[in-house]
């Protein structure tokens, strides 16, 4: 058996980096790493399997708890959205807003918005106006009395 256990642990990494590539997420790569820990392990004491099966799962299980907690801190920081950026601020209306033909547009901090009156009034060109919320890819907004 000592013979083959390099094999054996090769193929359990070759696995593992196998399945890593196929999974979505980042899990095998730990067992992966582990796995030639093991092996490195197993070059040295070929017969001492609870060594070799020890270094696997403490290897594998402290790089499991270390990269987990690291990758899922960054995925867990909130994603500033930039369409949300321009509510409640005051707008010009560059092309008159008319809900009716569904015409209307607006600029807000330089940006140009397509845009419609909350209140179902057609608003005309240079009024200025306040975005009041998003409506699919459409600034809502009113005349700014």
């Amino acid at each position: 058996m000592e013979q083959y256990i390099l094999y054996i642990w090769g193929a359990v990494a070759l696995i593992m980096i196998v399945l890593e590539v196929a999974c979505t997420g980042i899990l095998q790569i730990w067992f992966a790493i582990g796995a030639v820990c093991a092996a490195v392990v197993a070059w040295f004491q070929p017969t001492n399997y609870l060594l070799q099966l020890l270094v696997f799962f403490s290897v594998s299980g402290i790089l499991l708890l270390i990269g987990t907690k690291l990758l899922s801190n960054k995925a867990k920081k909130p994603t500033k959205n930039p369409v949300f950026s321009i509510l409640d601020k005051e707008a010009i209306v560059t092309k008159e807003i008319n809900n009716q033909d569904g015409v209307g547009q607006v600029s807000v901090n330089g940006e140009m918005w397509s845009a419609k009156s909350k209140e179902d009034e057609i608003i005309p060109e240079n009024t200025k106006v306040k975005v009041l919320e998003i409506d699919g890819v459409k600034a809502v907004v009113e005349v700014i009395k």
